[in-house]
């Protein structure tokens, strides 16, 4: 009776996650694939992404667990309701590039994770890097910006599968 019964819940499992009826590991595999993530789906290790623009402050802020978004499978946070408000309008104008994945990573074909705090703003769009105390990737890719933008974007969409 007992193995009658593993074996009814392994192909209702099977059955409803091919059918898409129950959440997909696979979902969140690619999720963490496409995008760097915190936890489960919490991008930008929980920094404000309009906080980075001069219309949010000029400067990254850690957001609110009360002012959450999910976006695209990704849950943004947000220092002010007016940020939060930003965002839903117009969400593209505040993503990172790259998925919040180093955008020095995505020229030399790699995803690292990022450290918030290092970032530049370009274009109006928002480049986020890696640092630690023996590197930053910030610092290596102002060095050329150009070449670097160029690789990244010749580079993503294959890291980005």
């Amino acid at each position: 009776m007992v193995h009658r019964n593993i074996l009814a819940i392994v192909l209702f499992a099977g059955f409803a996650s091919i059918l898409g009826v129950l959440p997909a590991t696979a979902q969140n595999k690619d999720l963490h694939h496409l995008y760097d993530l915190t936890g489960e789906s919490v991008g930008l290790v929980g920094y404000d992404p309009v906080a980075y623009f001069p219309d949010g402050g000029g400067h990254p802020q850690k957001g609110l667990f009360k002012l959450s978004f999910e976006f695209d499978g990704v849950t943004y946070r947000f220092a002010t309701q007016e940020n939060l408000d930003r965002f839903k309008a117009a969400p593209s104008k505040y993503l990172p590039q790259y998925g919040g994945w180093c955008s020095f990573g995505a020229a030399v074909n790699g995803r690292f994770d990022v450290d918030p705090e290092s970032f530049v703003i370009r274009d109006g769009k928002l480049y986020l890097f890696h640092r630690d105390p023996g590197f930053s990737g910030r610092e290596e890719w102002l060095k050329d910006p150009e070449a670097m933008l160029q690789k990244s974007e010749a580079n993503w969409p294959s890291l980005s599968k």
